[in-house]
């Protein structure tokens, strides 16, 4: 052992302790460290034996809870479509739309804010599921995936009233 460093005290203290347990003689004390190092040897085993099963585990829970990624600008588009308020609203003013291309005044309904009518038609806009052309407003691109995700209408069929 050409350049190891020998720890004096743990050698002291581990005579002792051989000393206490009834170990007397220089080839039983040997015994005795080659035992703890076989112990000490079978624990790393272990160890590493734990170490490469708890890896697997981890598997299986990334496996069965994989956390919703989103990975595509478009998936992002359809979950922000949730955050748009009144559906109510919303769906009246796609409704009219599926059946033409319809002016603010066209699309006005007294039953609802105008406040939040208004709010409905900025959110729509942005989210482009509906567009304004001068004073008219049309279905946007992402009309059909609106209706389809969040009014839950699986067949869309209206005329088309796009230019």
């Amino acid at each position: 052992m050409k350049g190891k460093r020998i720890d004096a005290e743990f050698i002291t203290q581990f005579i002792e302790e051989c000393i206490q347990q009834q170990y007397l003689t220089p080839e039983e004390i040997v015994v005795q460290a080659q035992s703890e190092i076989n112990q000490i040897d079978q624990k790393i085993l272990e160890a590493e034996q734990l170490k490469i099963r708890r890896s697997k585990l981890l598997d299986i829970i990334s496996t069965f809870q994989k956390p919703v990624k989103i990975f595509k600008d478009q998936d992002l588009k359809i979950i922000s479509f949730l955050q748009i308020g009144n559906p109510d609203i919303c769906k009246f003013i796609c409704n009219q739309l599926k059946k033409q291309a319809c002016t603010k005044d066209q699309l006005i309904n007294t039953q609802f804010s105008i406040y939040d009518f208004n709010f409905c038609i900025k959110q729509l806009i942005e989210h482009k599921v509906i567009t304004k052309i001068g004073d008219t407003f049309l279905r946007g691109v992402m009309f059909e995936e609106y209706l389809r995700i969040v009014l839950r209408e699986n067949n869309v069929n209206y005329i088309d009233a796009t230019p």
